[in-house]
């Protein structure tokens, strides 16, 4: 996963237990299972999405305290709309276009939604360009749709 500046964020998800060293299970939002003991472990998000659930209205300083998963992170875990802020929050993201006011991924809806537009022009107009250059049709047909080198 990349941040604003484009470097990488990597997530840490626990592969060996911590208490026999045997594998561990992932269990799904977060959770991992160790196939030996069945000890417990969370990954950054889920140790993330834990506490935000026992403590609505926790600040990001607060979450990043309490978890130990740096700011940067659970940044990056909003960017990606993993987690969004509390509705009854006085701290929101901003909308990387507009400047609105958000709670979770880089875009507000009407943003978003010009995004995607953009997006979709723009592949249609390399698909455009692709096909005249003719790299979406077959290089061994000639324009009439016979195979080039077939014995007649």
């Amino acid at each position: 996963m990349n941040n604003r500046r484009g470097e990488t964020v990597l997530f840490y998800k626990p592969v060996n237990c911590e208490k026999c060293g045997g594998p561990m299970i992932f269990k799904g939002v977060g959770e991992y299972e160790c196939e030996q003991c069945g000890a417990i472990a969370y990954d950054d998000y889920g140790k993330v999405r834990n506490y935000i659930e026992k403590h609505p209205g926790a600040t990001l300083g607060d979450v990043s305290y309490a978890t130990g998963v740096s700011k940067e992170k659970i940044r990056q875990l909003l960017v990606e709309e993993r987690i969004e802020v509390a509705p009854d929050s006085v701290i929101f993201l901003n909308c990387a276009l507009c400047g609105a006011e958000i709670r979770s991924g880089r875009y507000c809806s009407a943003c978003a939604a010009k995004v995607k537009q953009d997006e979709q022009r723009v592949a249609k107009v390399v698909k455009d360009k692709q096909k005249k250059m003719g790299y979406a049709s077959d290089p061994n047909r000639d324009v009439t749709g016979r195979r080039r080198f077939e014995r007649h």
